[in-house]
């Protein structure tokens, strides 16, 4: 059993969370032992590695899980994986990307599924971010930020959702330049957009992420995740049209929520001045408000991107995992 596959593995032991996993790692590392040999333990060796599992708050982890394994279609899906392409970058590997994992810490995610150039988890990226919904002046002018940044050696990322996110992407290609797609799926049900069969080549400078399994359908808090995810891989994070926090019905704009996500980790957060556009969302206002910089042409985005530097993060403290 190879580093890889035992990580895979790991992802399909019953009751085993994020906080729960988290603690088997630290203790693994300061063992010094491998993710494999988890799966060789005694009952003995594996209670003196985790004594808390199978108690309190972490009684759905049990020593049992890790030996009650469907292995056939384990195999068998990951066999798929590499059919596909599909390369599963744990948080202790070094294609992790270290921006990701100083940003958000003990929220970023332990695994990544990535396919395509695995150079960009790694380059010096903005990310674009807005409605799916935004009028034609808005996707116009998000794809030539895009173009922009790609003329700056800049990596665009984005959500690969309709509106924004995909005049983001192919702005981006078009421009012969890279960009990241983070998606709230999972890599098996990841289908190419219409939009890019017109841009030559285009595969050599995409790179699609998933922190989900490749069979996880799409869900709306899995969009709200994967806004983390976009934030963490980013340098800075560019809002194209964002609604209200929060609409008449209590729901949150996804957008608002990635910039906010951003200010919180100090990532500096450009805003499209709602001065410039015929239709201003409610949210852009409001983000500016809050300290978001304003800008109204991709030359003034330009200039800030380069004025501005996000704050160094620590290094994480509740996990070394990254260290």
């Amino acid at each position: 059993m190879n580093e890889f596959f035992a990580w895979y593995k790991l992802l399909h032991v019953k009751g085993l969370g994020d906080k729960s996993a988290r603690i088997l790692l630290q203790r693994l590392k300061e063992k010094d032992m491998s993710v494999e040999e988890v799966f060789d333990l005694s009952e003995k060796a594996f209670a003196e590695l985790v004594p808390e599992f199978g108690k309190g708050r972490l009684s759905r982890i049990r020593y049992a899980h890790f030996h009650e394994l469907d292995e056939e279609r384990i195999e068998d899906s990951w066999e798929q994986l590499q059919q596909c392409g599909i390369r599963l970058v744990p948080a202790t590997a070094e294609a992790y990307p270290s921006a990701l994992a100083s940003r958000l810490k003990d929220e970023a995610p332990l695994v990544l599924f990535c396919k395509g150039n695995l150079n960009l988890l790694g380059a010096d990226s903005v990310a674009i971010v807005g409605s799916r919904h935004a009028d034609e002046a808005t996707l116009q002018l998000t794809k030539d930020i895009a173009a922009a940044l790609a003329g700056e050696g800049l990596n665009v990322v984005s959500g690969y959702a309709k509106g924004v996110d995909t005049w983001a992407h192919t702005g981006a290609l078009a421009a012969d330049g890279t960009t990241t797609a983070v998606l709230s799926e999972g890599l098996f049900h990841l289908s190419e957009k219409k939009e890019f069969a017109d841009i030559p080549a285009w595969e050599r400078n995409a790179l699609f992420v998933s922190q989900f399994l490749p069979v996880t359908r799409w869900a709306a808090r899995n969009a709200m995740m994967r806004n983390k995810v976009v934030v963490g891989l980013s340098k800075g994070v560019v809002v194209m049209a964002s609604g209200p926090e929060r609409d008449a019905k209590g729901r949150m704009s996804g957008t608002f929520q990635a910039a906010r996500t951003a200010m919180e980790k100090e990532v500096p957060v450009f805003v499209l001045d709602p001065a410039s556009m015929a239709q201003p969302p409610a949210g852009n206002a409001e983000l500016i408000a809050r300290g978001a910089c304003a800008f109204s042409s991709p030359q003034a985005l330009i200039e800030l991107v380069h004025q501005s530097k996000p704050k160094s993060a620590a290094k994480p403290t509740q996990l070394s995992l990254f260290d």
